[in-house]
């Protein structure tokens, strides 16, 4: 694993720091921006951190979310977060990310606490991490977006979903009525578990283009969804593929 991918380029307002994660004993790399008028003043301003996709760094996203977050009074935060490192090197992210890194951020930085100002993205598995951390932790984030977000390994890891064509979306979906993708810890079992605590509190943005080979993975979270009466905006991107550029 590179723990460290300082960016070759910076963009306005974006600086590349590193944190100490007494889990694995090492330094990881970050890029955060600073709202224009942080250095200013003394208010605290929303927060909202993005998860890259596999294989990728904290560096991968950071131009191509630049007119997204350089006209937006809050903290944007990407950590370095690969979850090709969680399955390959043992590295446990997710207690990085929620015990550490989160805390480390709002104790660093003037960021606001309360939960409608803490928010989290994702593209790829990044976006699947995304909305598997705002499901499983309810009153964390105040909402989360997920770009082609990649569902299938929390569904099941013998979910064979990935590729197939949009019309065997239904098909899918009803196949996870079986008892196997309800187990414990599994996405569709916590979005069940604390669908009454999302409800009202979290506001779920799901983007992903009509050609990308992870469209089945979520027109079955948008059906799930749908099925318990969770409010969330869908949007189909025609003609998109798995591509950040075009879905956002």
């Amino acid at each position: 694993m590179e723990f460290i991918n300082p960016p070759k380029e910076l963009p306005q307002n974006v600086i590349h720091k590193t944190f100490y994660s007494e889990v694995i004993n090492h330094e990881l790399g970050y890029n955060i921006f600073l709202p224009s008028g942080y250095g200013n003043d003394e208010k605290k301003y929303p927060v909202h951190y993005h998860l890259h996709g596999w294989t990728d760094n904290e560096s991968s996203d950071i131009w191509i979310l630049n007119d997204i977050y350089k006209n937006k009074q809050a903290i944007t935060v990407f950590p370095n977060n690969s979850p090709h490192i969680e399955n390959d090197e043992n590295i446990p992210v997710e207690n990085i990310i929620i015990n550490e890194f989160i805390p480390f951020i709002e104790n660093q930085y003037r960021a606001d606490k309360n939960q409608p100002n803490r928010s989290i993205s994702g593209f790829s598995m990044g976006g699947g991490m995304a909305f598997y951390y705002a499901v499983k932790y309810p009153g964390l984030f105040g909402s989360v977006t997920a770009c082609a977000g990649t569902y299938h390994l929390y569904y099941h890891k013998d979910y064979k979903g990935v590729g197939e064509p949009p019309s065997k979306a239904v098909e899918l979906y009803n196949m996870l009525n079986e008892e196997r993708y309800f187990k414990e810890d599994g996405i569709l079992n916590l979005v069940n578990k604390n669908k009454e605590k999302i409800k009202g509190t979290l506001r779920i943005k799901m983007h992903v283009g009509s050609e990308d080979v992870l469209f089945c993975d979520n027109e079955i979270m948008h059906l799930y969804l749908d099925s318990l009466h969770i409010p969330h905006e869908y949007r189909i991107i025609e003609k998109a593929g798995h591509e950040l550029t075009k879905i956002i």
